[in-house]
C-alpha cells in the first residue's frame, strides 16, 4: 500500500491488526468490531487505530474517540461518498484532532475532495496511483470554500 500525508508520499508505520493473530503490534489499526470484543486487552496498545466502513454511526464508537491517534474510514466503493459525511462529522461535529485516513476504493481524482472534508492521509492500492493522487492534490494552490483541515 502506498501512503499519502501532507500532501506527499510517505513510510507507513501502521499496520493492520491480522484479527486471527493474538498480538497487536506497537502501532496497530484494528477493526470496530474487533475493538468492541476486545477493548480491555487492547487498552494496552501504545498506538492504536480505528477501522470503520463509511456507513458506520458515529455513536458506535464515540465513547472511545480520545483512545484512538488514528481513525480508518473504508470506502467500499469509489462511489460511496458516506466515508466523506463521517470524516466531516469526525472533524466538525466530535473535534477530532487525530489522523483520518480514507483506505478501499479510493480514485486520485477525489484526493482534493477527500482532504477538503477532513482527511489528511489518504491510502492507494500502488505507488504510481499514489503518485498520481500527489499530482492532483498539487493542481490547486487557492480556495474559494473553507475546509474541514488547513490545507
Amino acid at each position: 500500500m502506498a501512503l499519502i500525508k501532507d500532501k506527499q508520499a510517505q513510510a507507513d508505520n501502521w499496520q493492520y491488526l491480522d484479527e486471527d493473530s493474538a498480538e497487536p503490534s506497537q502501532t496497530s489499526i484494528v477493526s470496530l468490531e474487533y475493538w468492541q470484543q476486545n477493548k480491555d486487552s487492547l487498552a494496552q496498545t501504545p498506538s492504536l487505530g480505528l477501522r470503520v466502513l463509511g456507513h458506520t454511526e458515529p455513536a458506535e464508537f464515540i465513547g472511545d474517540l480520545a483512545r484512538f491517534e488514528l481513525i480508518a474510514i473504508e470506502f467500499p466503493a469509489f462511489t460511496d461518498g458516506r466515508g466523506y459525511s463521517l470524516a466531516k462529522t469526525l472533524r466538525d461535529k466530535y473535534n477530532y484532532h487525530g489522523e483520518i485516513r480514507a483506505i478501499g476504493d479510493i480514485l486520485p481524482d477525489q484526493a482534493l475532495y477527500l482532504t477538503r472534508v477532513g482527511f489528511d492521509a489518504l491510502e492507494f492500492a500502488s505507488d504510481e496511483i499514489c503518485e498520481l493522487a500527489v499530482e492532483k492534490l498539487s493542481a490547486f494552490s487557492v480556495f474559494y470554500q473553507t475546509a474541514a483541515t488547513a490545507n
